[in-house]
C-alpha cells in the first residue's frame, strides 16, 4: 500500500547550523513529502511550537508528530506544559533518556500524561531509542501493557530497532502492533563510526538494513499509517538527501504494490 511519507526535522541540522522552520517546509513541500516531524529536545523546541497551527494552512504539510524526549527529574513540569500548550498536533512521541529517580517515577509521569491525553485529544507515542531508558520495542510494549490506556501507544523506530540488535522483526511488530501509532525508518549499518558508536544512519536506500522487507512487513500487519524518514548524521546538501530518501521510500510502495510476494519467504539464515 502506498503510505503517506513525513521527514523527522532532524535533516535540517548540519554542522552549518539548523535551517529555518520555514525552510524546512516549503522544501518538503516543494519535494512532494506529506508531512514533517517537529522536535523539542529536552523540552526546548527550536522551532517556535505557536507556527505549528500554521503548517497545513501553509505549506500542505501535516505535522505527523512532536518528539518530545523525557530526562526524568530535570524537565517533567516543562514537558507537561508543553502538552498542556501545543495546539496544531495531535501525536506526541516520547522517547525517555534519563532518570533520576528510577522506573517508578518514569511510570507516575507517564501516567500524569494521560489525563491531558485525553482532555487535549492527543496520543502519546511512546519512542524506542537506543541508549535510552526505553531502548527496545519490548520495552516500550511492556510500558503499554501496563497503562492498557486508549490515548497511549508505540512508535517503531526500523534504525533503533536495528541497531539495538533486537532482531526477530515479524515477532517484534506482531507484539508492538495493537499498540502502533507512528513508524520511522532510515537506512542503517552497523559501524562504530555510527550514531552512539553503534550504527549509522542513513538514506533508506543505503546501508545493511533491508527497508523493503520492513514495509512488507508492517503492510502485512496490516500498518496503513504515514511512515516517517530519519535524518542526522547524513551532512551534505540536505535537499538532495530528502530527495533521494522520498523516492527511495515511494519506490518500496509501487515495487510492493507489483510485487507482494517477494518477501514472503525470506528467512533468517
Amino acid at each position: 500500500m502506498a503510505h503517506p511519507i513525513h521527514a523527522l526535522d532532524s535533516f535540517f541540522y548540519s554542522s552549518m547550523g539548523v535551517y529555518a522552520f520555514q525552510s524546512q517546509c516549503e522544501m518538503l513541500a516543494e519535494l512532494g513529502y506529506d508531512g514533517i516531524t517537529v522536535s523539542a529536545w529536552s523540552g526546548q523546541p527550536l522551532t517556535d511550537l505557536s507556527l505549528l497551527p500554521t503548517v497545513k494552512q501553509r505549506h500542505g504539510l501535516d505535522v505527523a508528530a512532536l518528539y518530545l524526549v523525557l530526562h526524568e527529574g530535570r524537565n517533567d513540569a516543562l514537558l507537561r506544559r508543553i502538552v498542556e500548550r501545543v495546539d496544531g498536533v495531535e501525536l506526541i512521541e516520547l522517547a525517555v533518556q534519563t532518570s533520576i529517580n528510577g522506573s517508578g517515577a518514569i511510570m507516575r509521569m507517564i501516567e500524569s500524561l494521560l489525563p491531558i491525553a485525553e482532555r487535549r485529544g492527543l496520543r502519546i507515542a511512546l519512542y524506542p531509542h537506543l541508549h535510552h531508558v526505553t531502548q527496545t520495542t519490548s520495552q516500550v510494549v511492556r510500558l503499554c501493557e501496563h497503562f492498557d490506556h486508549p490515548r497511549l501507544g508505540a512508535s517503531f523506530n526500523g534504525y533503533h530497532w536495528f541497531a539495538s540488535q533486537e532482531g526477530r522483526l515479524e515477532e517484534r511488530l506482531a507484539a508492538i502492533e495493537p499498540w502502533l501509532m507512528q513508524v520511522v525508518l532510515s537506512g542503517s549499518a552497523m559501524s562504530p563510526l555510527g550514531w552512539g558508536q553503534v550504527a549509522t544512519m542513513e538514506p533508506p536506500d543505503r546501508g545493511e538494513l533491508d527497508n523493503f522487507t520492513v514495509v512488507a512487513a508492517l503492510d502485512r500487519i496490516g500498518y496503513s499509517g504515514s511512515i516517517g524518514v530519519l535524518g542526522w548524521d547524513y551532512g551534505g546538501d540536505i535537499y538532495l538527501k530528502l530527495r533521494r530518501s522520498l523516492a527511495a521510500m515511494r519506490a518500496i510502495d509501487q515495487r510492493l504494490e507489483a510485487h507482494p510476494g517477494w518477501t514472503a519467504s525470506i528467512g533468517s539464515h
